[in-house]
């Protein structure tokens, strides 16, 4: 038995461990991927609207143009009325601003800010 060889590896116990924790995140990244994606089309729709805004568009333009873009791409978080219009001199920015929660498991929530704007 002295001449037993030297083991190296991970136990079964510390296996279940590393796999519960990989189990864990990609769970979570499987939840938030969702609303990243609808993050960064809102920003996107938001892009589209500022450059094809003429310079005096007025706020019910711009959501107008909000309503007709975001129902292709699934927007569901951010409503026309979420959306900003706010000018200071010759620059114009449009921002919308949400929040997001997220019900991972039991009583275990995830709150998610975003914040996307646009300017011209």
């Amino acid at each position: 038995m002295r001449n037993r060889a030297r083991q190296s590896g991970i136990t079964m116990i510390g296996f279940l461990f590393v796999a519960a924790v990989f189990l864990s995140l990609a769970i979570i990244g499987f939840r938030v991927l969702p609303s990243y994606i609808e993050y960064f089309s809102v920003e996107k729709i938001l892009h589209q609207i500022i450059e094809g805004a003429r310079d005096g568009a007025s706020l019910a333009e711009v959501r107008r143009d909000f309503d007709r873009k975001s129902g292709a791409d699934y927007i569901e978080s951010v409503r026309p009325s979420d959306i900003e219009l706010t000018k200071q001199g010759n620059e114009i920015t449009v921002s919308a601003a949400w929040t997001k929660t997220l019900h991972l498991v039991g009583n275990v929530s995830l709150l998610l800010e975003f914040e996307a704007s646009a300017t011209k």
